[in-house]
């Protein structure tokens, strides 16, 4: 049953029981909702001058809803899954709430929802499949590009980005140095090796008229080192402080060296003259790896 336009009354008109149920009760029926859906043809404002009032949505299950929302604009409550839903002229959607909210979203909000514009654009620095996504400063995001069938993931020289080198570029070079034994104290840079070392070994001797002087000495990516040399009784010594350690006299004469730095060409030593070591020339073996 249709509203039924308000009825103009006319001075001397006889009430009947059809005008009545016509125009009173009908229409107060279609107003209650027991004959059809009103409809506000103007908009709906509800006062709130007493601060009482309230809104109830309809009460549906979740079954329920799927039949009953199919036009645009229709919202109801979902009193199973205790949701409120909305057609929007397409699907039933669910409008989510604090209850929804299940992380600590990008904001640090917990309790509200949140744009998931930050997830759209984070995943959006991603365009290949295989990309990795990596920091470039603190909520600044970049992406390693897919590196090629048989590449490892690395460090880019200067340790602040990855990136994909390929396995047979894990070369191992061996090359060989020298070192005066009136070297003055200081660092000394090798380089010519054609990438940045991970890890070292390093043998050096010198041998002179009275004795041999020798030292077996290994580095890591972390700059932790160690070497076993000979001392005057010519047994072995741990050093766990140098990575070179050649002993002319225990105590009193020496040339030492610490690993300083692992670099891009190669590797840094600062080697140490302990008293006025004799003149002569040590061998340095190095094999370095990658």
């Amino acid at each position: 049953m249709s509203f039924t336009a308000p009825r103009t009354w006319v001075a001397g008109e006889i009430v009947t029981a059809s005008i009545m149920n016509s125009a009173v009760r009908d229409n107060l029926r279609y107003l209650k909702g027991l004959d059809g859906v009103p409809t506000i043809e103007s908009g709906l404002t509800i006062d709130n001058t007493d601060g009482d009032e309230r809104l109830l949505l309809p009460l549906l299950t979740t079954a329920e809803c799927s039949t009953v929302l199919n036009a645009e604009g229709e919202v109801a409550f979902d009193e199973q899954t205790h949701q409120l839903k909305e057609y929007d002229g397409t699907a039933i959607r669910i409008l989510i709430s604090e209850a929804d909210v299940d992380d600590t979203p990008v904001n640090g909000a917990t309790t509200v929802p949140v744009s998931s514009n930050w997830a759209y654009d984070f995943i959006n620095t991603l365009t290949t499949a295989g990309d990795l996504p990596y920091a470039t400063a603190a909520g600044a995001w970049n992406r390693l590009a897919v590196g090629t069938v048989g590449h490892i993931l690395s460090v880019a020289a200067g340790g602040a980005a990855p990136e994909w080198r390929a396995e047979t570029a894990r070369t191992n070079i061996l090359k060989s140095h020298t070192r005066d034994m009136e070297g003055a104290t200081g660092d000394v840079a090798y380089t010519g090796y054609g990438f940045q070392p991970t890890s070292l070994i390093i043998l050096a001797a010198r041998s002179s008229s009275s004795s041999v002087m020798m030292s077996a000495g290994f580095g890591d990516v972390n700059l932790s080192e160690m070497c076993l040399y000979t001392a005057a009784s010519a047994t072995f010594i741990t050093d766990a402080t140098k990575i070179v350690s050649l002993v002319e006299t225990a105590g009193s004469l020496s040339q030492t060296a610490v690993l300083k730095t692992l670099d891009a060409d190669g590797f840094t030593l600062t080697w140490t003259r302990l008293g006025s070591t004799s003149a002569g020339t040590a061998t340095i073996i190095v094999l370095a790896l990658r």
